[in-house]
């Protein structure tokens, strides 16, 4: 998976007194990024624009949805020359950037998370922006915020993983080369799973309606209708659907819809 951050920090009010951030006007930081995280709750809005896969996360030992963004390493089609983004959703974790939640809890504690930010990223700064800590170091209200927005964040990525695993635990997942040309270019991306349409109309009913019940079936036929957006990718910037794929304005923090 490609990581947009680039020098992710604990923030701290000693450390990161006069530490700003200017609002996020523009996607230039995501220009090189191919893929990106997608939460459960969002998959239904996305798979309209992105084609969604799943890959192997090591970190929670199962798979996690993606939105694939180009089909090379390095490429966004859905960012212009402008840094801006050609789609009318946008995934939450990049709406969030520069910051992110990570693990701080030491071994043998309990789950505890810190508010990260890239400190390498052109939105932060020492003169410009909404401060992240006021003159007595409490957290200001564009910090507040931002941790709001993780949070919630966080809370989809809870369902997500469990969603995941369920599907890990019906045998579900199978694997995916997206192959595709580019002129007399051939473009191959690796590492990519989908869910098996066989297996999942093979299931018993049962097991099928345990997912229906958790609300994730609609989930799951947006990833498989979302594969039909592969043809953006191998066309290049999804610019001929002005209605679909309108630069949306992205200030503030917004949550995605949830399917139900």
């Amino acid at each position: 998976m490609v990581d947009v951050f680039r020098e992710l920090v604990a923030l701290n009010s000693k450390r990161h007194a006069a530490l700003r951030v200017r609002p996020q006007t523009g996607f230039e930081f995501a220009r090189g990024v191919h893929m990106s995280a997608l939460m459960q709750a969002e998959l239904v809005r996305a798979a309209a624009i992105y084609p969604i896969v799943f890959v192997e996360d090591p970190d929670i030992d199962s798979f996690r949805p993606m939105a694939l963004l180009g089909l090379r390493e390095g490429e966004n089609i859905y960012v212009d020359i402008d840094g801006t983004w050609l789609a009318s959703y946008i995934p939450a974790v990049i709406r969030a950037y520069p910051f992110a939640l990570a693990r701080a809890a030491a071994e043998g504690e309990s789950e505890r998370f810190a508010v990260c930010i890239d400190a390498a990223s052109e939105l932060v700064s020492l003169t410009e922006g909404a401060r992240l800590f006021d003159s007595a170091g409490a957290p200001t209200e564009a910090l507040e915020q931002a941790r709001e927005w993780l949070q919630q964040i966080r809370e989809m990525q809870l369902r997500t993983d469990a969603f995941c695993r369920a599907l890990a635990a019906r045998n579900l997942f199978t694997p995916f080369a997206v192959r595709a040309r580019r002129g007399d270019e051939a473009l191959e991306v690796n590492g990519c799973y989908v869910i098996n349409e066989e297996r999942l109309d093979g299931l018993p009913d049962a097991k099928l309606f345990e997912l229906r019940r958790e609300g994730w079936l609609s989930s799951i036929y947006a990833h498989l209708v979302s594969l039909q957006q592969f043809e953006r990718l191998e066309d290049g910037p999804p610019v001929d659907d002005p209605d679909a794929l309108a630069p949306t304005d992205t200030s503030g923090f917004k949550s995605p819809p949830n399917e139900h």
